[in-house]
């Protein structure tokens, strides 16, 4: 586990001082505060930015990875698969069984607050299910599972920024609560280190193959 943190360090790196960041943020503001502060730094490009870049968090996305990890190595995709689906496991069972009733920024201002959120025009805001954050989750298993197979750590770095930036897209969307973000990070982070771990282990030649190689499954 050392050797896989270590060789992947470009990326937890910064990951670690963006959890630091988070927590300090958290610990000086309330929620609320947080986010009002955070929803005044907007401008006509952010919104069309962060409108289309969301997008990268979406299920389909992991899709498209996981059929592309087939031509590169079984084990990358079993391995991708195990994480990325425990991650979506845990966050649906704290959105839909345990926060069922935690509310979206724009329900909660809209009942709780007097300040006028700034709202892109065309996004459709949701209501419940605020915590945690389901599009954040899944860019970070992305991103984490591209810079785990890449070998740069420029690429790395680059890899990190943008899980980062898709998940800020939650917050600049009024989508998702800081904490929300935080904690869907979290989530795939360690599930999928975890399950990328684990797949290293199994000891089956095949699973260094891809489809498009002449893998032997009889061993």
């Amino acid at each position: 586990m050392k050797d896989l943190i270590s060789r992947n360090r470009w990326f937890f790196l910064p990951y670690s001082v963006f959890l630091l960041t988070c927590a300090v943020l958290l610990l000086s503001f309330s929620k609320p505060e947080l986010h009002v502060l955070l929803n005044q730094v907007h401008s006509s490009l952010f919104d069309v930015f962060f409108k289309y870049i969301t997008h990268l968090g979406d299920g389909t996305v992991i899709a498209i990875l996981a059929v592309f990890l087939l031509f590169i190595k079984y084990r990358y995709f079993f391995a991708f698969l195990l994480g990325s689906i425990s991650a979506a496991i845990v966050v649906n069972l704290f959105k839909k069984v345990v926060f069922t009733e935690m509310y979206r920024p724009a329900k909660y201002f809209e009942l709780f607050e007097t300040y006028k959120l700034h709202l892109i025009e065309g996004v459709n805001q949701h209501s419940l299910q605020s915590f945690p954050s389901g599009h954040t989750a899944s860019a970070f298993s992305v991103f984490l599972m591209l810079a785990l197979i890449t070998r740069n750590r420029w690429g790395k770095l680059a890899l990190f920024f943008g899980a980062v930036v898709v998940a800020y897209s939650r917050v600049y969307l009024s989508q998702h609560f800081v904490v929300d973000i935080t904690a869907g990070s979290i989530i795939s982070v360690l599930l999928l280190v975890l399950s990328f771990y684990w797949v290293e282990t199994w000891k089956k030649p095949w699973l260094n193959n891809s489809v498009l190689s002449k893998a032997n499954f009889s061993k």
